[in-house]
């Protein structure tokens, strides 16, 4: 575990220095489970349809920075809050947000964590001989694009990479995956063996075979089974997920990976390919201390196993939970949780909390989004947090959000950026699931998101980019909207999701109305001559945002009837109740 030496926090034995740069700025806080959405967009830069649960909303949210106020922590884990009152543009009624900001009292200097036993398990399938920009199941059909470097020659440097961040008194061991298991490193000390014959086994490895996941869990769980308890223990899954042979149930393999989280064995998963199947993924990142990634290129994978590797392997807390006290409200929806789909009525669940970097008051993946329902014109909000820190202790704190507003308000950029990302991530998965089942599943705009069902195979072939009716003219018709709130809150970085939509609206061939609407260039460029209503995206809370409000206002009136007439409605985000796989 992470612990602090200072005044903030205590809890674990002694330890050594591990991960942080020895910097005084404060870590942020991200849940668990999803840490981007790279998946997603690689798809449809290379001409497929994603996956819909390459779009989860806790990875989008992991691509972004947010506001996630300035107030004093002392704690491990501190929650702000962050109100938002909108306007439905379909059933014009008011919605009411709620962003829980996740941040830390906690600072780079302050961390240390315990010797760790790593162990890497790396699927060495035939999968993994392929391209990164290959799906290898379409038979040969494949398209070939600037990353063509082999995952499998790609994995095995990035191993390496990470074992370089490891201590002498931390263990390391290695597996590999195919039609079976086998143990290519036993679990030792860094400092009782020589890494250069570590390095050496790990470039050794060879992709073919059969994708046995099942066989990789069985022999690390065997590995660490004797291990010693005052060290934190984790298993790193380095595969496409794909499994083809042994035990290849989401569920059966979740129970095993849940069965070892209780023994205190974590799991963090990365992704490689765009063939990467999150399907799986998504089932297993819901266990306690677990998390995912997905690369799509070699310089993703060696940044990932190189300078993510501290905030990948070290939780902060676990079990937070989030409850109304006070009677005339209920949590609708949850955004931005792997456990969203277990919120209902009074409570939120979060299984695992990380620490994640921060940037004066903004933080990278810092926010979980509730959507509540007002019962009583006169209730007052009160939310009650409480988490468990690693070593067992619990903490509660209980705050009150004012959510007597007339709307549009927003509270922070921070609650503004949630609110209208989750929109796009609930367009994008529903777009996504529509196309994959030719059509057959489309969502009215009102209802909620819908999952597909799939045979008991996980392997999977590419399905080429295309956009149908009616997602043609309800992803033209976001694209304004989605601009006008990316220029309001100068979010730069929201320029990489713009560019997904475009290149939807040019494959489905709708006309778009941003350039319309916003009188100026639809190129990506920020028309200069006309002042956007916030200069920055910056640390700080906009309060009733102002100026900002009321720009808001005069688009949301232009486009209203546009975006009703199209379907794009705001239930839309709703992960509801979605069906079974």
């Amino acid at each position: 575990m992470w612990y602090a030496t200072g005044s903030h926090v205590t809890g674990g034995s002694a330890g050594r220095t591990g991960g942080g740069d020895g910097g005084s700025e404060r870590v942020g806080v991200s849940a668990g489970g999803a840490q981007d959405a790279n998946a997603f967009r690689t798809n449809v830069e290379e001409g497929y349809v994603p996956q819909p649960t390459d779009m989860t909303y806790e990875g989008l949210y992991h691509d972004y920075y947010f506001d996630t106020g300035s107030q004093s922590c002392e704690a491990r884990f501190c929650p702000s809050y962050s109100a938002a009152v909108t306007r439905d543009p379909v059933a014009n009624t008011t919605e009411r947000f709620v962003t829980v900001g996740l941040n830390s009292g906690l600072t780079e200097a302050d961390l240390e964590r315990d010797a760790l036993n790593l162990v890497v398990v790396v699927d060495t399938s035939g999968s993994m001989d392929e391209a990164f920009s290959e799906y290898y199941y379409d038979g040969g059909e494949r398209k070939e694009v600037e990353e063509n470097q082999r995952k499998m020659e790609a994995a095995r440097e990035a191993v390496v990479t990470m074992v370089g961040h490891l201590d002498g008194d931390d263990r390391v061991a290695v597996v590999e995956y195919n039609d079976d298991a086998r143990v290519v490193q036993d679990l030792t000390r860094l400092d009782e063996t020589d890494r250069a014959d570590v390095r050496s086994s790990v470039r050794g490895l060879s992709a073919g075979g059969g994708t046995n996941l099942a066989a990789g869990i069985d022999t690390a769980s065997d590995l660490v089974a004797d291990r010693n308890d005052d060290r934190d223990t984790r298993v790193v899954y380095v595969t496409d997920a794909m499994p083809n042979l042994g035990e290849t149930g989401g569920n059966t393999l979740a129970d095993r990976l849940q069965s070892q989280a209780n023994d205190g064995v974590h799991t963090t998963f990365v992704g490689v390919g765009v063939d990467f199947n999150s399907r799986l993924t998504e089932t297993l990142g819901t266990i306690k201390g677990a998390n995912y990634y997905s690369v799509h290129s070699p310089a993703q994978f060696e940044q990932r196993m190189d300078e993510g590797f501290s905030y990948m392997v070290t939780p902060l807390a676990y079990n937070l939970s989030l409850s109304v006290e006070t009677d005339g409200y209920e949590i609708e929806e949850v955004y931005g949780s792997p456990q969203a789909d277990r919120a209902s009525g009074q409570l939120m669940e979060v299984r695992t909390l990380f620490p994640s970097r921060r940037e004066g008051n903004r933080t990278e993946g810092g926010v979980v989004l509730l959507e509540v329902e007002r019962e009583s014109p006169d209730a007052t909000l009160a939310l009650e947090a409480s988490y468990e820190n690693p070593d067992g202790g619990e903490r509660t704190v209980t705050k009150t959000v004012d959510l007597d507003r007339d709307p549009p308000y927003y509270g922070s950029t921070g609650v503004r950026k949630a609110v209208v990302l989750s929109e796009y991530a609930s367009l994008m998965r529903n777009w996504a699931a529509h196309e994959r089942t030719d059509g057959s599943e489309t969502p009215a705009a009102t209802e909620p998101v819908k999952r597909q069902r799939y045979d008991s195979q996980w392997e999977q072939s590419s399905v080429p980019l295309a956009v149908t009716e009616p997602y043609d003219e309800r992803i033209a018709a976001f694209v304004p909207y989605f601009r006008e709130h990316m220029d309001a809150l100068a979010a730069d970085r929201m320029e990489q999701d713009l560019a997904v939509l475009r290149t939807l609206v040019d494959e489905g061939g709708a006309t778009t109305t941003e350039q319309e609407a916003r009188g100026g260039p639809v190129d990506g460029e920020v028309d200069t001559a006309t002042p956007t209503a916030a200069s920055t995206d910056t640390a700080g809370s906009l309060g009733p945002l102002g100026d900002v409000g009321a720009v808001v206002g005069l688009v949301n009136l232009g486009l209203t009837m546009l975006v009703a007439a199209y379907g794009i409605g705001q239930k839309q985000r709703s992960r509801g109740r979605e069906e079974d796989r």
